[in-house]
C-alpha cells in the first residue's frame, strides 16, 4: 500500500522539478539575448504561494552555509526594493538587471530613459493585473483593469478629479489639519504632550478628507464628536464602517468571502461587519445619486465620486414610471465597478497622503533647521492672515514653489508609496528598449518594476553632496535659484479639456524648484497609468503642512531617553544626547522598522512626537 502510495507522490515530484528546470532553462536563455545584466535565483520572488508562505520558509534558508545562498538569499523576500535600495544598481554597474527565476524573469529598473518608454508603450508593457485581484473587494475597478476595460473605467472616473474640485481639498484639509491640532493641544497652552502614534492620526486624517471631499460626509474627531450616530439598517456608524474596513483591510483580502462571513473567530466577524457596512453605505449613497438623476438636482458638493460614477455609468435622467432613474442600455459600469471604483478611491485616497504627511513630519522632526527654513517660505506666503483668508487660487501654487513644496518632494523621493511600479510584457511579445543607444530585449511575459526607492537614489540625476546626502533628508536640494523664472508657477493650471486618455503632462514639480529629467521622479507612477488622485494628495498634503508649520514646530519626544520630571533641570548637553538618541532610534526604525502592505509604513515601533508652539522649542540643532 505504501509503495502504491509512494511511486505516484515520486512521479509527480520528478514531474515537478523537471517542469522547474525547463522552465528555468528557457527563462535563463532569454536573458542571456536580452543584452541586458542577470544573476539567478531559485524561486520567483512575487509567486503568490511564495509572498503568502516565504515567512515560514526563510529561517531555514538562513540555516544554509552561506556560501550556497550569498548571491541569491536578499533578493527572495519582497521587500529586497527597500533593503537594498541603490546598491544592487551600482555593484552591477547597471541601472536595468534582470533577475532569473523558474517562475518569471524580472526586470528591474532605475533607469529614467527606460522608464519613459515602459509608462508610454502602454500595450507594449501592460499593468500585470493579476496582482491586483486583491483589491477587487467590491468590484473591478480603475486599477484592476487594462485595455480597452481600463480605458472605459478610466474616462468614467477622470472627470471628477479637476482643479475646480481641488479648492473643495484644500478648504478641507485647512478644516481638518486645524481640528487634528486641536486634540493635540490643548486650548490656552504652549506643546502637546508626547503623540505616540502619529501614522494612525495622519491616516485618520486623510480619512475625514476623502469623505468629505469625495462622498460629501464630514467625518468629526474624538474631541469634536458626541455619541456617533448609526443610521437605521445599519449596525455601525459610517465612520466605523469606513476605519474598521481599512484597519482589516490584510484579513478581508487574503479570508475567502464564504469563511469570512462564517468564522467564529472575532476577527473575521469585526471584518467581515465592516466590510458588510461599508458596502451598504456606498449602496445607500448609490442609490441616493440614482434617484438625483431623475430629476438633475444634486445634494453634494465637491469631488462627488458617487455621483461621478453613476453618471458616467449611464444612469439616464429619464424617472420611470417609478420616480426611479433608469440605467441606458449602454451602461458603460456595473453596479459592481461602481462601488470597486468608490473603494478604490478611498483605499487608495488616502494611504498615500497619509504617509506623506507623517514621513514629512517625522523627518522635519529629525532636521529643525530645515523646519525653520520652511517656516520662514510660510511666513513669506501666507503673512498675518488668518486661515480663513487663506486662497487657493493665489497661495497654493506659491506653497507648491517653495519650502512647503520641497519639502512634500524630497520625502516623496526617500519613501515613495510604491516601491515598485508593476508592469509586464506580454506572452509571446518580447520588447526593446532602447538605453543610452544601446537597444535591449526585455523577454516575454516578463515581471517588470519600476524600482522608485533605486530611482530616486540615483546619484547621476540628483543633486547631492556626497553618497550618504542622497540617502537623508535634505528638502534644500530642490530650491534652485529663482532669478531665471518669469513668470508665475503654471502647475497648477485649469485641468478642464485635457485628454484624460493620455497621460497629465503637468510635472510632479513646481517650475520654481529642481526639475529632475523626465522619468527620474514617479512617485506618483507616469504615463497614462500615473495616479488619477495626485493633485488631489499634493493639494491636501500641502494644505496640512501649511496648517501645522504656520503656528507650531514638531520636536522629537526624548522622554524614553531623558524623563520629563528631569529635563528642565537637565544640562544642555544631557539635553543633546537625549535628543541625538531619539534621532538615532528614528533613523533606525526608518531604516529597517519599514514594511510593505499597500504603500510603505513603520510597521511595530513608532516614533513619538511632540509640538510645541513657535518660539518655544526646546531643540535646535543644527544638521
Amino acid at each position: 500500500m505504501l509503495t502504491f502510495l509512494a511511486l505516484p507522490l515520486l512521479a509527480l515530484t520528478l514531474a515537478y522539478v523537471a517542469n522547474t528546470y525547463r522552465c528555468f532553462a528557457l527563462n535563463l536563455a532569454a536573458a542571456k539575448r536580452s543584452g541586458v545584466p542577470y544573476f539567478c535565483i531559485p524561486v520567483y520572488t512575487f509567486n503568490r504561494a511564495w509572498l503568502v508562505t516565504h515567512r515560514l520558509w526563510m529561517p531555514l534558508i538562513n540555516a544554509l552555509p552561506s556560501a550556497w545562498t550569498q548571491t541569491w538569499i536578499d533578493y527572495v523576500t519582497p521587500e529586497f526594493a527597500w533593503d537594498k535600495l541603490y546598491d544592487t544598481f551600482r555593484d552591477i554597474g547597471s541601472d536595468v538587471f534582470l533577475i532569473v527565476a523558474p517562475g518569471a524573469n524580472t526586470l528591474c529598473v532605475a533607469d529614467p530613459e527606460a522608464i519613459s518608454q515602459i509608462t508610454t508603450r502602454r500595450n507594449d508593457f501592460p499593468k500585470p493585473i493579476w496582482m491586483y485581484s486583491s483589491i477587487d473587494l467590491y468590484g473591478k475597478n480603475v486599477v484592476s483593469t487594462e485595455g480597452a476595460n481600463w480605458r472605459h473605467h478610466r474616462k468614467i472616473t477622470s472627470p471628477p478629479f479637476t482643479e475646480k474640485n481641488n479648492h473643495l481639498v484644500w478648504t478641507e484639509s485647512l478644516h481638518q489639519a486645524e481640528s487634528m491640532m486641536a486634540g493635540w493641544v490643548a486650548p490656552n497652552t504652549k506643546a502637546s504632550g508626547p503623540i505616540r502614534d502619529i501614522a494612525g492620526q495622519a491616516m485618520r486624517l486623510s480619512l475625514h478628507v476623502i469623505s468629505k471631499a469625495g462622498f460629501g460626509i464630514r467625518l468629526p474627531w474624538p474631541h469634536e464628536e458626541a455619541e456617533a450616530e448609526t443610521p437605521e439598517g445599519h449596525t455601525l456608524s459610517f465612520k466605523d464602517a469606513l476605519s474598521l474596513l481599512l484597519e482589516n483591510i490584510l484579513v478581508v483580502m487574503l479570508t475567502p468571502r464564504w469563511l469570512l462571513s462564517r468564522s467564529p473567530l472575532q476577527l473575521h466577524k469585526t471584518a467581515n461587519e465592516a466590510f458588510v457596512e461599508w458596502g451598504q453605505y456606498m449602496r445607500d449613497l448609490y442609490n441616493e445619486k440614482r434617484s438625483e438623476a431623475s430629476t438633475g438636482s444634486d445634494s453634494r458638493e465637491g469631488l462627488d465620486l458617487m455621483g461621478a460614477l453613476v453618471t458616467g455609468a449611464g444612469i439616464t435622467q429619464q424617472a420611470n414610471g417609478n420616480g426611479t432613474a433608469e440605467k441606458s442600455a449602454k451602461q458603460l459600469l456595473t453596479d459592481e465597478e461602481i462601488f470597486g471604483n468608490a473603494f478604490v478611491f478611498t483605499l487608495a485616497g488616502h494611504e498615500t497622503a497619509a504617509n506623506t504627511i507623517h514621513f514629512s513630519l517625522l523627518y522635519l522632526a529629525m532636521h529643525p533647521q530645515s523646519q525653520r527654513r520652511l517656516q520662514k517660505d510660510l511666513d513669506d506666503i501666507l503673512g498675518d492672515r488668518p486661515m480663513t483668508e487663506w486662497d487657493y487660487d493665489e497661495d497654493v501654487p506659491k506653497l507648491f514653489g517653495s519650502m512647503c513644496g520641497a519639502v512634500m518632494n524630497e520625502q516623496l523621493r526617500l519613501i515613495p508609496p510604491v516601491l515598485g511600479i508593476p508592469k509586464s510584457t506580454p506572452k509571446g511579445q518580447p520588447q526593446g528598449l532602447t538605453i543610452g543607444g544601446k537597444q535591449v530585449t526585455v523577454p516575454e511575459g516578463c515581471y517588470v518594476t519600476i524600482n522608485t526607492a533605486a530611482l530616486h537614489r540615483n546619484p547621476k540625476y540628483w543633486p547631492h553632496t556626497s553618497e550618504a546626502d542622497l540617502l537623508d533628508f535634505r528638502p534644500e536640494r530642490w530650491l534652485v535659484d529663482k532669478t531665471h523664472a518669469t513668470k508665475q508657477d503654471q502647475a497648477y493650471a485649469t485641468e478642464e479639456g485635457l485628454d484624460f486618455d493620455g497621460p497629465d503632462q503637468r510635472p510632479d514639480t513646481a517650475e520654481s524648484l529642481f526639475r529632475p529629467i523626465k522619468g527620474a521622479y514617479v512617485p506618483f507612477s507616469d504615463g497614462y497609468r500615473s495616479c488619477l488622485g495626485r493633485r488631489f494628495a499634493q493639494v491636501e498634503i500641502l494644505a496640512v503642512i501649511a496648517v501645522i508649520f504656520k503656528t507650531w514646530s514638531v520636536e522629537l519626544d526624548t522622554s524614553i531617553f531623558l524623563p520629563d520630571e528631569e529635563f528642565p533641570s537637565a544640562s544642555d548637553e544631557t539635553k543633546r544626547e537625549a535628543w541625538e538618541k531619539a534621532d538615532q532610534r528614528a533613523r533606525h526604525l526608518l531604516r529597517y522598522g519599514m514594511g510593505t502592505i499597500i504603500t510603505i509604513q513603520m510597521r511595530g515601533e513608532k516614533v513619538p512626537m511632540r509640538f510645541v508652539r513657535r518660539g518655544e522649542e526646546q531643540f535646535n540643532y543644527a544638521k
